[in-house]
């Protein structure tokens, strides 16, 4: 909970900073529409949302909310909050208002957008129900408005309405303004006064111009971002990348001529993207969606998408302790030949082959595309798995790319370990050649206290008919072992078969390019023992000697240490996630599901 707690206080922090230019103007309320209907049709970026209230509540009843509610925890939770409050209090003197006051701001809808206006410059606008806090929010701004009126600002007020306006003109002209209105419960707050009077048109029902919710864009994207059946999303998000990159790069000469190559690159074919999250349903945990909406057909880098339904059984050297898995049915050989088209219509007809190809070839006496491209079967799977002792890197990687002739290519892989000289040393494990980088040896006094990054040692070999590239020996030794042993394998796992199964009844489920496993209580038990380690409690003592935030977190984990990992670890379940290519574009789908 003190994690969303402290993000959650950097929104009524927003809503201060943006008001610090402004003097509220009162006017008459009016039941209101929901924010992608009071913003006009060219709204670039639009993160909102619908209720506050309810997504703290919702947040609360995740996994993390529960663990900090926990009766382990509270004590821990509560004493960190009241450091946390103790250092906002220099600023409290500040700004006439508490931590506190300012969480209990926000009672509603909350919005923050940009909107690009044809003939201006971009406006930001920032709209926020606030309930019965209007007092409050009074008060603040009466002590922001005496340090603008110092400040020399001009102001003006106007009436749009029934509503009473605000207006600050900064550069003593229309183009750098500060809107400000505060109509019944909400407060609104733009960079344009046009942009203002649009949306409260909106509001009365007399604008007659086209809002967000018209833009054909943000209705396909938001159609395929949705919630559950019994419950909407608790955020949500949309964004014009091209559009907003376009005009806040005005002005600048480097922007605008990568801007020029966005058409000969295909990028101009993206429309928009967009995304929502959805806490504590039924069966997820939380649940996130997003989408990137595409021309159809595409051209340049978007070509270079080559996803593709296929077989997503983790194979049989996948270790079933694995803290991730993903795999992904990727046609490498298309993606390449797309890659080359593109990069030798920019730099010129075999500019690929002449520079990149040509240098491979002399260096290791390999025809890159055929030896190494051409080889592959279409299927690429990385996992992760936690090296102890715990360190920050502690995430070994190991990469499987599927091959189409794994004898054949084993010459090629010969070739490649001669050209790299000596240092590659050859060695087996249960039958399985593999090929290892050298290691250097840390320091006798790096040993003693225990090096604060893993050292990888890189080793590569041929399993089957793929090609391991892993940066742990360790890991690779665990895969090969898997691969003789299937109750050492993940696909035989109670927790992996039920992710699939959720995996399979999701949106494009039954033919998803890609699909990902992951066991979220892995990454915390690997920040809990970095936590609880006596290196990283040394360090933070001597760190909280002159620093207040640090010596408040010093005092809480003294006063309250952190319960066993199994207090913890009881609140987590596994996750899993997907992404399709259609038609309208790339969609992904994430899960993590819900311990009762």
């Amino acid at each position: 909970m003190i994690v969303f707690r402290i993000w959650a206080s950097r929104i009524p922090a927003i809503f201060v900073a943006a008001t610090a230019l402004l003097i509220p103007a009162f006017g008459e309320s009016a039941e209101r529409p929901n924010a992608d209907r009071l913003l006009p049709d060219n709204t670039v970026l639009y993160l909102r949302l619908p209720d506050t209230v309810e997504t703290v509540a919702k947040f609360q009843e995740t996994a993390i909310g529960r663990i900090g509610q926990d009766p382990a925890m509270k004590p821990l939770v509560s004493q960190l909050y009241g450091s946390v409050i103790e250092a906002f209090q220099r600023v409290e003197a500040e700004i006439g208002a508490s931590l506190d006051d300012l969480l209990s701001i926000p009672q509603g809808e909350m919005c923050l957008a940009v909107v690009a206006p044809p003939q201006d410059r971009p406006a930001i606008v920032f709209l926020v129900d606030v309930g019965s806090r209007v007092p409050m929010v009074e008060k603040l701004l009466d002590r922001v408005g005496q340090r603008i009126e110092a400040g020399g600002s001009p102001r003006k007020e106007e009436t749009l309405g029934d509503t009473r306006v605000t207006v600050y003109d900064r550069a003593g002209g229309p183009d750098r303004q500060l809107v400000f209105v505060v109509r019944g419960e909400t407060v609104l707050v733009t960079s344009n006064l046009d942009v203002a009077k649009g949306m409260l048109a909106a509001w009365d029902g007399a604008g007659g111009g086209r809002t967000l919710a018209d833009n054909p864009d943000f209705a396909a994207v938001m159609r395929r971002c949705v919630g559950t059946d019994d419950q909407p999303p608790q955020a949500e998000l949309f964004v014009n990348p091209i559009t907003l990159f376009s005009r806040l790069s005005q002005g600048n000469v480097g922007a605008q001529v990568t801007l020029a190559l966005f058409p000969a690159l295909g990028l101009n074919g993206i429309r928009g993207a967009g995304g929502s999250v959805t806490f504590a349903t039924g069966e997820f945990d939380a649940l996130t969606h997003l989408h990137l909406l595409l021309d159809n057909p595409r051209a340049g880098v978007l070509e270079l998408l080559a996803l593709q339904p296929g077989d997503t059984t983790p194979e049989a050297w996948v270790p079933a302790d694995a803290a991730s898995y993903v795999t992904v049915n990727w046609d490498l050989a298309k993606t390449y030949s797309k890659f080359a088209t593109l990069y030798d219509s920019i730099r010129g007809e075999g500019a690929l082959a002449d520079s990149f190809e040509r240098d491979l070839a002399d260096r290791f006496q390999i025809d890159f595309r055929k030896d190494v491209i051409d080889a592959t079967a279409g299927r690429v799977t990385l996992v992760n798995a936690m090296v102890r002792p715990a360190r920050i890197n502690s995430r070994a990687n190991l990469v499987g790319i599927k091959l189409k002739d794994a004898k054949a290519f084993q010459k090629t892989l010969d070739t490649l370990i001669a050209k790299a000289g000596p240092q590659m040393s050859r060695d087996s494990f249960a039958g399985v050649t593999y090929f290892r980088a050298p290691v250097g040896n840390p320091s006798p006094e790096k040993q003693r206290r225990g090096p604060a990054l893993r050292q990888p040692d890189p080793a590569v070999a041929i399993v089957d008919d793929y090609l391991l590239l892993s940066d742990s020996t360790d890991l690779l030794k665990q895969a090969i072992a898997a691969k003789g042993d299937a109750s050492q394998s993940l696909a035989d796992q109670l927790e992996f078969r039920l992710i699939s199964s959720k995996i399979r009844r999701q949106p494009g489920g039954d033919r998803p390019g890609l699909i990902a496993f992951d066991r979220p209580e892995e990454a915390l038990r690997l920040w809990y023992d970095i936590a609880t380690a006596d290196t990283t409690r040394q360090r933070l003592a001597q760190r909280a000697e002159s620093n207040q935030l640090l010596r408040g977190v010093n005092s809480a984990l003294q006063d309250h240490p952190l319960p066993p990992f199994s207090v913890l670890a009881r609140y987590l379940a596994p996750g899993g996630s997907l992404l399709t290519d259609d038609e309208s574009g790339l969609h992904y789908v994430s899960f993590t599901l819900r311990r009762k």
